[in-house]
Formats: C-alpha cells, sequence, structure tokens
C-alpha cells in the first residue's frame, strides 16, 4: 500500500472502494484486542493508589474503547463487504483521527486534574482535621 494515495481526494472518498481488502483481518485481529482490552483497563484504574480521583477522570475511558472497537469492527466488515458510502476508507482514518484525539484530550485532562485534586484532597483532609467532632457515647 502507498501511504501517499490518502492524500488523493478520489482514493479516500470513494464510496465502492473495491474487494481487494487485505487488511480485513489484520484490522479484525486489532479492534477485537482493543476490545478485550477494555476489561484490562478497566481493572487497572481501579487498582490505582488513587482509585476514586483517577476513576473521577478516567472512569469512561473503557467504554469508550469498548465503543471505538465495535465502531472499527463495523467500518472494517462493511468495506470488506464493500457497502457503498459506509465502507469508505475515509471513514476508517476519521475513527483512527478520533481515537488518537480522545486519547490526547483524556491524557491532558488527567495530567492537568489529578495534580489539583490530589492537593485539593489533602487540604480537605487538613481542614477537616480541625473542624468539630460528635460527641462519643459511651
Amino acid at each position: 500500500m502507498n501511504p501517499l494515495k490518502l492524500l488523493d481526494p478520489n482514493y479516500l472518498f470513494d464510496p465502492t472502494p473495491g474487494q481487494s481488502f487485505l487488511f480485513f483481518w489484520p484490522m479484525m485481529v486489532f479492534f477485537i484486542l482493543l476490545f478485550a482490552s477494555s476489561w484490562y483497563a478497566k481493572k487497572q484504574i481501579h487498582s490505582m493508589p488513587n482509585a476514586k480521583v483517577a476513576a473521577e477522570f478516567l472512569g469512561r475511558v473503557p467504554t469508550r474503547i469498548r465503543e471505538f472497537a465495535i465502531a472499527g469492527m463495523f467500518l472494517t466488515f462493511f468495506r470488506d463487504q464493500d457497502i457503498p458510502w459506509f465502507g469508505m476508507r475515509f471513514a476508517t482514518i476519521l475513527l483512527f483521527a478520533l481515537m488518537l484525539f480522545y486519547a490526547y484530550s483524556i491524557h491532558k485532562k488527567y495530567k492537568e486534574g489529578i495534580s489539583a485534586r490530589i492537593s485539593h484532597v489533602q487540604q480537605k483532609k487538613i481542614v477537616d482535621k480541625y473542624l468539630p467532632k460528635p460527641k462519643k457515647r459511651k
């Protein structure tokens, strides 16, 4: 495959790209592994040192991974079956671009928000330490 062909609009936006799709199985395996890795990602998020804070920022990531994987499987299937307009190369490239953009935005949000949230929780513990406590009953 020549990657420079992706710059040609006729190649990229062809509604019926043809049945010479050699990357069906590698792409299906990739999307199946992506789908399966979402459960591992969920497990890793809940086992992080600050699990509640991490779940606040990363809680929806495994679900979004599953959505991207299912959409990718459908687009790959449509491309293999040569279904017009659904099997366009542009749709698959757009899906990969959206996946990269989502990963970048989550990474940026996590890096900016996690340090502020952890410092806020630590300050709250210090302030709560001096608040009046209810009476202990005997």
